[in-house]
């Protein structure tokens, strides 16, 4: 089951609406252990020497910033200033922080800059044409070699009822298959490694990782 020609592509009503506070959105994925599965996550993925540069897209409430070695330097965007306000007050010197869409304006600074680039839980928030931005934009920043991750809410084969029934219910309504995210990737990546799981919740849901590289 794809979803990619929903117009809506993020719900902030009701429950939902809430998750946008940081302390309630941190308490939510503890509950879950959303942020424990980030912890792994993050030392699979960015266990980084010091003077390497990373470029966290939808940086939240600052968990990779939480989880990076001494020495990384962090850039973090975000659309929410509630999460940018918060970051500025908890991680003051340790980041730079942007309150702005990643893509629509090119930083020429940031061109082949980044070791390490993050969208994490982005691209079933965004149309077909913005995860195209993104992900043009992302090999645009990269430095050759380096790489983007990506990880997302994903229907996939055998999949359970009760985890398709809770992935729809995510605030991303552009959730695609396995294949949907390929599909993207590879429109500007030659190289991509995938992983899909399914047991990293207290409940049955499942994600895709890609780790794309230029």
């Amino acid at each position: 089951m794809d979803t990619e020609k929903k117009t809506v592509t993020h719900i902030q009503k009701g429950v939902r609406k809430i998750l946008e506070i940081p302390g309630v959105y941190d308490l939510f994925h503890t509950l879950t252990g959303g942020n424990k599965q980030r912890e792994r996550h993050f030392k699979q993925y960015f266990d980084l020497k010091a003077g390497s540069s990373v470029l966290d897209i939808g940086c939240g409430t600052g968990v990779l910033l939480k989880n990076l070695p001494d020495g990384v330097e962090y850039h973090g965007c975000d659309l929410e200033e509630n999460y940018i306000e918060h970051l500025n007050e908890k991680f003051k010197g340790k980041g730079i922080f942007y309150c702005e869409r990643v893509g629509e304006v090119i930083r020429e600074e940031w061109k082949g800059y980044f070791d390490v680039i993050n969208a994490h839980g982005l691209l079933h928030h965004l149309s077909d044409e913005d995860c195209d931005m993104l992900l043009e934009t992302a090999r645009l920043y990269l430095k050759d070699g380096g790489y983007l991750v990506t990880v997302d809410s994903v229907f996939h084969k055998g999949q359970s009822k009760m985890s398709k029934w809770l992935v729809s219910k995510d605030r991303g309504q552009n959730i695609r298959s396995t294949e949907g995210y390929d599909d993207l990737a590879k429109k500007y990546y030659n190289k991509t490694e995938t992983e899909l799981i399914t047991n990293h919740l207290r409940i049955p849901y499942s994600i895709y990782v890609m780790a794309m590289y230029k």
